[in-house]
């Protein structure tokens, strides 16, 4: 698994949560160069949030019981390199109810950039946008992750 499929998978796990262990900022924030942006386009206006006040935002959720948990998880992943700058087509599948109850579930795209600072990746932004009637994620995207240099 390549640096970005990684952070990727690291990425998803931050943001996963169930009632027991709510997420926490530091996980999300470490992964991020910065304060990071993180966009959710599913709606008719953009949804904007720098790492802190997604945490915020996922926290409230669970405080108002409007959430229990959420499980993300990539399905396909494509990551383009360029010197120190890259950026990944992440297809990926969520569930609010059990954790190992995958199929055919929500999904979406995320785009995610990233830059390399003193040999590591960070994320700089993600925009993600969840699958509906309008916009169905492409077959390429459902099949074998892969690595372009």
């Amino acid at each position: 698994m390549d640096e970005l499929a990684i952070i990727t998978q690291d990425y998803y796990k931050a943001i996963s949560y169930n009632a027991e262990t709510a997420p926490e900022a530091n996980d999300l924030s470490i992964l991020f160069y910065g304060k990071g942006v993180l966009i959710n386009n599913a709606f008719a206006d953009p949804l904007v949030y720098d790492t802190e006040s997604y945490i915020e935002a996922l926290s409230a959720q669970i405080a108002n019981d409007e959430v229990e948990q959420l499980t993300q998880r990539e399905i396909y992943g494509k990551s383009n390199i360029f010197g120190r700058i890259a950026q990944r087509v992440s297809a990926y599948e969520y569930n609010y109810t059990d954790h190992e109850e995958f199929g055919q579930l929500p999904r979406g795209i995320a785009y995610l950039q990233y830059i390399k600072v003193d040999d590591n990746w960070r994320i700089v932004s993600i925009t993600w946008c969840d699958e509906n009637e309008n916009h169905i994620i492409p077959a390429e995207y459902l099949g074998q992750s892969v690595v372009e240099e």
